[in-house]
């Protein structure tokens, strides 16, 4: 069904991958410095995650030539199941424009969505946080 929902949002074909993924993921495109973006769909957003109101966490994984890694993130710029152009009122994000703040082993870093892929992982983000529960 995430698949299917995953298809209709984004208009694209869109790719199972396959091994070394080991989590359920689907290709949304790839970034401009030819890093692949997945979504993985059993890890689905979460829009009340720790109690941070206005923030949405998720989960996704990049392919480049570091290899394969899962990412845990978190973007303030979800509401109603659409991206928003600011972050949500509230939540204090320093982010100007759409993106995430993701977890690496250095510490946080900001990611733009500055990429078709990157825009696609953060529509289907902020679409399955809203409807997963509708």
């Amino acid at each position: 069904m995430l698949t299917k929902i995953f298809s209709g949002l984004l208009g694209l074909s869109l790719v199972l991958a396959s091994s070394p993924v080991l989590a359920r993921s689907i290709l949304v495109g790839i970034t401009n410095d030819g890093a692949k973006l997945y979504a993985l769909t059993n890890y689905p957003p979460n829009s009340e995650d720790d109690g941070m109101e206005g923030w949405t966490s998720f989960i996704y994984a990049v392919e480049d030539a570091k290899g394969y890694r899962e990412v845990k993130a978190y973007t303030s710029f979800c509401n109603g199941g659409n991206v928003l152009s600011q972050p949500v009122k509230g939540t204090k994000d320093t982010m100007k424009i759409p993106g995430w703040h993701a977890e690496t082993v250095r510490g946080s870093i900001s990611v733009v969505a500055d990429s078709q892929a990157s825009q696609n992982l953060l529509k289907s983000v902020c679409y399955l946080a809203y409807n997963q529960f509708r």
